[in-house]
């Protein structure tokens, strides 16, 4: 067995009059984090940015950072380096105001703010929590679908993009405040497909479930051209897939066997498929 670290990065944001935020600079440095980890991002908005854990949960040292400090208002955001998971949180007045854990369904590159440059700007879909909104919307306040309507799409109502492995088709909620968006998470080289439902304009998804090719094009019957179309021109990569995944199952089965230690088993043999 081998171990691998984790980087963790914690992100504590204060906001509360200049004087103050100064003075808890001064205590918490080296408590908190070093000084050169502080940073000011205007007159009344101190970062504090924790590499690799902070030795304690994330939250109970907001909720000491809150205790010490109930005059401030402070988020925190907490990530780590190999997954698309953060946690964000928020005191105010001592007090928890929420905590929403973003859980990604699915997440692809698209541009999202229409006036920049596709790295970068991406859309994720996360699993819907109560707290959810407050927390995109005021940690991630660039992030928002509804732009995407200016986008031609392969339907009317909907808009898609592609990474070359998947496709997503996504049909926008029908108001800002609506969460009846659909997605269809199409992977044509496997034969396979995800279906998102209820999705709001901060990405937050309802319930998603696998789907056949011939469920989702009867389900969304204005994408069954364009469906089809990806079906057929990827009609050999499937055939490979399928025979690679054949071969893949002999040789763990002959693994299995002859007693040996298995590696690659800790690998699903379809990882894309949710």
């Amino acid at each position: 067995m081998f171990s691998v670290a984790t980087a963790v990065t914690t992100v504590f944001t204060l906001t509360g009059p200049q004087d103050r935020l100064r003075q808890i600079a001064e205590e918490r440095a080296y408590r908190t984090c070093a000084p050169d980890q502080m940073a000011w991002e205007n007159d009344t908005t101190l970062v504090m940015t924790l590499e690799n854990g902070i030795g304690t949960s994330f939250l109970r040292h907001g909720d000491g950072l809150s205790d010490d400090y109930p005059d401030v208002s402070i988020r925190g955001m907490e990530y780590f380096d190999c997954f698309d998971d953060p946690g964000f949180a928020k005191w105010q007045g001592g007090q928890l105001v929420y905590e929403a854990d973003l859980i990604t369904v699915f997440g692809i590159l698209f541009p999202t703010d229409a006036s920049k440059d596709w790295p970068g700007c991406s859309a994720s879909f996360w699993h819907r929590s109560p707290p959810l909104s407050a927390a995109i919307a005021e940690n991630c306040p660039d992030f928002d679908l509804l732009p995407l309507r200016q986008l031609a799409g392969p339907a009317p109502g909907w808009v898609e993009t592609s990474d070359g492995f998947a496709t997503l088709f996504l049909r926008l909620p029908s108001t800002p405040d609506a969460q009846d968006g659909l997605g269809v998470i199409f992977y044509p080289g496997i034969g396979r497909s995800t279906l998102l439902t209820g999705i709001d304009r901060f990405g937050g998804v309802a319930r998603f479930r696998r789907q056949a090719y011939g469920q989702v094009s009867a389900q969304c019957p204005e994408l069954r051209a364009v469906l089809r179309e990806c079906w057929k021109a990827d009609e050999k990569k499937r055939r490979k897939a399928r025979q690679e995944r054949k071969v893949l199952k002999r040789k763990m089965r002959k693994e299995i066997r002859e007693g040996k230690d298995i590696l690659f088993d800790l690998f699903d043999p379809d990882p894309w498929v949710m």
